[in-house]
């Protein structure tokens, strides 16, 4: 029989085969097997799911639903550890460490989770401290990569009311995107340093007190961005003015070299402190979850892409948060049964940006720029675009959700949930006239006119909004092995300030919230006595006022709430242990995701040069109207096996295979036919031995087995009308690489 899945999406430990959501989820266990590393590497296993790092940030879709590109957005999917909600994208970017299990949640998830869950919740659960000693070391090596990583776990009893769990975890690689730029760095060099403490403590015969503590860096050197593909004009560029061997083309190869000393890198530092009470009182119980969550991240990019030392921007980004969470839980089983609760959250986010352009470095476009302003001398136009964007949130809310057990196989559930948040915000700009040759009020007319890249600017904005949001889930019981579900849902998103707007633009300073309606019908089935199981979910969704953010082509990315869509589609996943050594598992998902409208989008490249050729502008917007989304593949699918057996009578051999398939998809929302995916299937494998005692296991793990190119983001290179168009960068992922992992239980 296939062991039980307990999952914490309702916010009670629940089977998985018991909770009506369509969830996708995976063991802590697994997760090692794998060698999964993050959410990224985890997203590959799970249909219609997106998770990686794009141009400026990380992107989290799920059902083609994400947030775009902009600082100043939200996530549509809400991440949570240890019931804390982390809404930056920058906190998906952690390694995993000591996990109990991840679940993803599809769909709004508005009533238990809140706000910016519109595209559904990552719900993380870390170990917890144990009744008894345990401990293990574990190392793995990566090749390709020349990665080596070190992770060392102790848990146990402190005292008779006491237990505690230390872990800790490094690793560092050199990277597999070769720098062929002389003195580059190749990328993406990775030195992480994560460490996690807990502890456990029955206070009382009904409190149970737990705490909390991690700290962890995570540190980047170059990226994993290649170009792909340069126009004539821009290739000879590159050659004159960068490095005459220069070729686009997509393979891991870079030429990237930043500005003299300013090589790019990424270094984040992360804290978090938590204490989660647990009270009986009687047969409910409460809850009470505090935390405080901060990161800082500093970054230098190389924004051309390219061996010039033409574009860079510099970041450095604070962000503090601190929430409380009270929950008060109902006994389970009654013919009623409810959750009620209350949530506060207060953060503070600023960051500093810096826009470096030295077109200096660039003669053949200094100089036709400058002959047309009559002739200024060379290095007159470097400059710096300075910003400064600070924001503070205040958000609470309360909910309750109640069960009727109607029958014994037949449960109705409505949930509720209030919403207030208020955002205040101010954002400064100015140009640093950095040659110094020209007058001050010159060069900030000339940078903000006609090279349109930035301004000396200075606002302050508020806004204020509330929402109600819920769910209706009606859920029966059509035999002990099988149940079916349709829950009717809403959700928000908040709305805020656009955090780029480097030319202090009023009128696209600030976008609005963005709302979801939405229904599912889905089955969950045990099949052939427990030895199997299969899940099935139909959804549509219809969402209105979406967030959106499309690169301009020049230096900027264009804001708004322009458009409406539209999701709809099927999710299938099985399981099967067909004999004792061996399970199957297979995934399948359909997915129909357009613009229901979306009139005014931004031009890709084709439709600006046509613009330009017919009026002589630039300036131009397509309907993209009944146009996929991003990120979302028409289908997706994976199939896996493993077979475990005994090969003497104190050692056994495990083995797995799976592939992870996708359809083509589309990577940038203008809809450029160069920035698509083409349908790809990853292949991974892994061999592993282990004692029968469980004292030590020795894993060899591939990834990528037929060499597959995939690329994950990707746009135009920027400033296209001074030579770059039809130039376009991408991120590339990892060749096939084989790791190689021990771990000792003591």
């Amino acid at each position: 029989m296939l062991e039980e899945v307990v999952v914490t999406a309702t916010k009670r430990a629940e089977g998985l085969q018991d909770v009506p959501i369509a969830i996708s989820v995976m063991s802590g266990e697994a997760i090692a097997e794998k060698g999964l590393a993050d959410l990224a590497d985890l997203a590959v296993y799970m249909p219609n799911i997106h998770i990686a790092e794009g141009g400026a940030g990380t992107q989290l879709f799920i059902r083609g639903i994400g947030s775009g590109i902009n600082y100043g957005f939200e996530q549509s999917v809400g991440t949570f550890i240890d019931g804390v909600y982390y809404g930056r994208g920058r906190s998906a970017r952690g390694k995993f460490l000591d996990l109990e299990r991840v679940e993803v949640l599809k769909g709004p998830q508005s009533t238990l989770f809140g706000k910016n869950t519109i595209a559904g919740a990552i719900n993380i659960t870390t170990a917890k401290p144990s009744d008894e000693f345990e401990a293990f070391v574990e190392m793995n090596y990566i090749t390709e990569l020349e990665g080596f990583g070190v992770t060392g776990m102790v848990t146990g009893p402190i005292t008779d009311s006491l237990r505690g769990r230390i872990v800790a975890k490094k690793y560092e690689d050199d990277g597999y995107v070769e720098n062929k730029a002389a003195g580059g760095d190749d990328g993406p060099q990775q030195d992480n340093l994560y460490i996690r403490g807990s502890l456990e403590w029955d206070a009382t015969d009904n409190l149970l007190v737990n705490f909390k503590a991690e700290h962890g860096t995570f540190d980047v050197v170059n990226r994993q961005e290649v170009i792909s593909d340069a126009s004539p004009t821009a290739t000879g560029i590159y050659q004159a003015f960068g490095v005459p061997n220069f070729q686009a083309g997509f393979e891991r190869e870079n030429y990237s070299l930043g500005f003299p000393g300013e090589a790019p890198f990424d270094d984040t530092e992360t804290s978090m402190f938590q204490i989660t009470a647990d009270y009986a009182m009687g047969e409910h119980s409460l809850r009470s979850i505090t935390a405080y969550t901060e990161y800082e991240f500093t970054n230098i990019l190389d924004t051309d892409y390219s061996p010039l030392a033409f574009l860079a921007r510099g970041r450095t980004e604070e962000h503090e948060q601190f929430s409380q969470e009270l929950l008060l839980t109902s006994p389970a089983g009654g013919v009623i049964e409810y959750l009620a609760g209350v949530y506060y959250q207060t953060e503070e986010l600023s960051n500093n940006r810096n826009t470096r352009v030295a077109f200096s470095a660039v003669p053949p476009i200094e100089d036709a720029i400058l002959s047309q302003l009559g002739g200024p001398p060379s290095t007159a136009l470097d400059g710096n675009g300075v910003n400064f964007f600070s924001q503070d949130t205040d958000s609470w809310s309360m909910f309750v959700e109640a069960t009727w057990n109607i029958t014994d196989t037949f449960r109705a559930t409505a949930g509720v949930r209030y919403s207030d948040d208020k955002k205040e915000a101010s954002k400064r700009g100015f140009v640093e006239n950095t040659s110094g040759i020209l007058p001050d009020a010159l060069f900030d007319f000339l940078w903000e006119g006609p090279l349109n890249l930035a301004s000396k600017h200075e606002y302050a904005l508020d806004r204020s909004e509330n929402h109600t949001t819920g769910h209706i889930n009606l859920q029966w019981d059509f035999s002990d092995a099988g149940m079916m579900y349709v829950t009717v849902s809403n959700g928000f998103k908040a709305g805020g300030f656009d955090e780029d707007n480097s030319l202090g633009r009023l009128d696209v300073a600030e976008f609005e919230d963005e709302s979801v309606q939405s229904i599912e019908i889905g089955a969950k089935l045990d099949l052939a006595d427990g030895r199997g199981r299969l899940n099935v979910a139909v959804f549509s969704s219809e969402y209105e006022d979406v967030q959106v953010s499309t690169f301009d082509g020049n230096a900027a990315f264009v804001v708004g709430n322009a458009a409406e869509s539209e999701v709809q589609g099927l999710e299938a996943d099985v399981m099967f242990a067909v004999t004792d050594e061996l399970t199957i598992n297979g995934a399948f998902a359909y997915l129909d995701a357009t613009y229901k409208s979306f009139p005014d989008a931004a031009c890709n490249v084709d439709q600006i040069l046509d613009n330009v050729a017919a009026t002589g502008s630039r300036a131009c917007v397509q309907d993209l109207s009944g146009e996929r989304l991003q990120f979302a593949p028409e289908y997706t699918a994976n199939i896996g096996a493993e077979y475990i057996t005994m090969v003497t009578d104190t050692m056994e051999i495990a083995m797995s295979v799976d592939y992870n398939w996708s359809d083509e998809t589309v990577v940038a929302n203008d809809q450029d036919a160069n920035l698509i995916q083409d349908s790809v299937g990853l292949l991974n494998a892994r061999i592993g031995l282990a004692s029968s005692d469980g004292t030590w296991n020795l894993s060899l793990i591939g990834k990528n087995l037929t060499e597959e190119d995939v690329f994950t983001w990707g746009n135009d290179v920027p400033l296209g009308a001074f030579g770059f168009d039809k130039t376009y960068f991408k991120h590339i992922n990892p060749p096939r690489t084989f790791e190689l992992a021990a771990r000792y239980n003591f």
